[in-house]
């Protein structure tokens, strides 16, 4: 049954690939709205007809590049004078045909309006009585687009899309001066064998700034609004044209047969229709016995990576060239962060989605097959509470991670401000908090992975528009095993105050040594203050052996920031001070799991137990074993990773 099945797919394969192509549908939209008249014995007439002539002739010449323009008046007077032009679209062999029945479309359709334009596949023809060739025009304008949705996913046909129109902004912005023709046409793989054909155009006479003006306009209005998730579109401006197709636009492109010249396929498909019928069952049963050989393969990529690797990583690879315009050549002034990993750039696409780029430094000794594996496991964690990874770029030695843009930058940037700190509620904070902890539980045991993060720290936690807190930055992430309980590393990497005494000093990491750097962030939330640069009273150094020392003297209020006095719930404080402390203490076994925190969150009436001492309340000691263990492994001291 299997067989048959392929067997008919096949069939069905090889039927579709000897028929004829389908081509972009035929359109033809105009536009004589203008409230200018003429009558029809008048001299506007006879220049009008006079300026259809000429143009139907002109554009039969060769000689004219695809575009012409011209003004027709009368003899001793300005007052009739009318302009026109045509502009053939692209490589078209009909466009002598095209504005030929153009111009009979006007003639017909708009009698007696002094400003006409009219669009088709094929050409362009626009006439009016004031003089126009060198103005940049977006109106009249007509969206085209298909009535079918696009049925796969809308973000990677999107990503596809906006790569796609990056480059032909960037290969019409390569165009030859003034009145050259500013045409381009690019095609890029979408899906396998499938692809998206482009199509940017502007009016030769205008300057490139206004052509690149006029194209960025139209893209913005195809992509968000004209042909959004739509299989195909069109606007279409006076000044310049914008298509998306997934069939060429040009079915005979120059160079193919003349009229009623024979089709060579139809006569090669005859003679070798015999060795054909051979070929193809060889090919079938070739096919059959390759299809056996890589199940195996394909079943493990399936259960690993989700479904078919190359197709995802296609999905999510976007160019370089695009993210190199989007964030203006990587500017200084676009930059937003930069730390061990590399720098972090804002960046925005020309339909205004904002994006943040990671550009990682150019040394990293990770493969290009191992860095796309890696990237389409991190992509594939959905979460509210987790920054999403959109895409990668790699050309050469340049390796790019793609994130969303969070608007509000990170928590330490308000936590730890004298100024910003102001503006975090206690009731801004206790979201924070547990939108933190629901992003680490979905790590730990929701994904389809288990992820240890290794990194939580403020800088680290994004917020977005409407301060949801969002965890970032995997950089230094460990998958392990569903039913893995821990794992042991050679390269400690991690910012101290925030690794737990197990990963700093052994090497050692689970589940709860992110259960600790997160009991951390809570003392920090609550107080304001930096763990690793607290100096409270009586010499205590670290922010944690204090919070412990106020929990046993029963004055864990006296941890809370200033600035919330006179707002904030007695419970809940005393709540997360009390989760805090638990999540830090020296033995993990102790620790609470993830999912035991999000249960005190969510439920009030269950008892909370005592938390034990915490692993730093002896921080010297235990800082100073560290330092010598790492000054004799050569192990770096601390790993600062980049924060947006």
């Amino acid at each position: 049954m299997a067989y048959n099945l392929k067997l008919f797919s096949i069939t069905l394969l090889i039927c579709i690939i000897f028929s004829p192509t389908e081509t972009a549908s035929t359109f033809s939209h105009y536009n004589c709205t203008k409230i200018e008249t003429f009558s029809p014995n008048s001299n506007y007439k006879i220049n009008l007809n006079t300026l259809l002539s000429t143009l139907s002739s002109k554009a039969s010449d060769k000689i004219n590049n695809g575009y012409y323009n011209t003004s027709i008046s009368t003899i001793g007077g300005t007052e009739d004078t009318i302009y026109g032009l045509f502009m053939c679209i692209g490589h078209t062999q009909h466009c002598g045909d095209c504005v030929k029945n153009s111009a009979k479309t006007l003639t017909s359709m708009c009698d007696s309006k002094k400003e006409a334009i009219i669009w088709s596949d094929e050409c362009m023809v626009h006439y009016s009585g004031r003089s126009f060739f060198e103005t940049m025009e977006e109106s009249p304008s007509w969206c085209v687009k298909d009535s079918l949705d696009y049925k796969g996913s809308f973000d990677g046909f999107n990503k596809k899309l906006s790569s796609l129109m990056v480059n032909l902004l960037t290969e019409v912005n390569k165009a030859s001066p003034r009145n050259a023709t500013k045409f381009v046409l690019r095609r890029s793989i979408f899906f396998e064998d499938k692809f998206l054909n482009g199509l940017a155009q502007c009016i030769p006479h205008i300057s490139n700034d206004n052509c690149m003006k006029c194209l960025k306009d139209a893209i913005d209005y195809l992509q968000t609004s004209c042909a959004r998730g739509k299989i195909r579109g069109s606007v279409l401006y006076p000044s310049c044209i914008v298509r998306y197709d997934p069939y060429p636009f040009f079915a005979q492109p120059i160079g193919a047969k003349k009229k009623n010249e024979p089709d060579p396929f139809f006569i090669i498909f005859h003679i070798v229709a015999p060795v054909m019928v051979v070929s193809v069952t060889v090919f079938l049963f070739a096919y059959y016995v390759l299809c056996r050989r890589a199940r195996k393969n394909l079943k493990y990529h399936k259960e690993n990576f989700g479904g078919d690797i190359s197709s995802e990583v296609n999905t999510l690879q976007f160019d370089f060239n695009m993210i190199r315009l989007a964030t203006n050549k990587f500017s200084d002034d676009n930059k937003i962060g930069e730390g061990g990993f590399g720098d972090v750039y804002k960046g925005m696409f020309p339909n205004g989605f904002e994006i943040a780029v990671k550009r990682l430094i150019r040394n990293s000794s990770q493969g290009a097959l191992e860095f796309k594996n890696e990237v389409l496991l991190i992509a594939k964690l959905q979460h509210r509470n987790l920054v999403r990874l959109l895409g990668f770029c790699i050309q050469r030695n340049e390796k790019i991670l793609i994130y969303e843009y969070m608007h509000n930058k990170s928590l330490d940037y308000y936590l730890f401000s004298p100024e910003n700190h102001k503006k975090l509620t206690w009731h801004a904070r206790y979201k924070i908090i547990r939108g933190i902890a629901r992003g680490i539980l979905y790590l730990h045991e929701d994904s389809h992975l288990k992820i240890i993060h290794c990194d939580l720290k403020p800088s680290n936690i994004l917020l977005d528009d409407k301060m949801n807190a969002k965890i970032s930055d995997f950089g230094l992430a460990r998958i392990v095993a569903i039913d893995q309980m821990q794992g042991n590393t050679s390269i400690i990497a991690g910012t101290y105050g925030y690794m737990s005494p197990e990963y700093a000093m052994l090497g050692q990491f689970s589940e709860k040594s992110d259960v600790f750097s997160f009991g951390v962030i809570i003392l920090e939330i609550v107080s304001g203050k930096r763990n690793i640069d607290y100096n409270g009273v009586n010499s205590i150094d670290d922010l944690v052996s204090h919070a412990w020392k106020k929990w046993r003297e029963n004055k864990e209020l006296e941890l809370l920031d200033a600035a919330l006095t006179y707002s904030f719930s007695e419970t809940e404080v005393y709540r997360c001070i009390q989760i805090g402390l638990l999540c830090v203490q020296e033995n993990p076994d102790q620790r609470p799991t993830m999912a035991t925190i999000a249960l005190y969150f969510n439920c009030d009436s269950i008892d909370l137990p005592c938390p034990q001492q915490p692993a730093f309340y002896m921080r010297g000691k235990i800082e100073t074993r560290v330092a010598s263990k790492i000054a004799m492994s050569g192990r770096p001291r601390s790993y600062s990773v980049t924060r947006f």
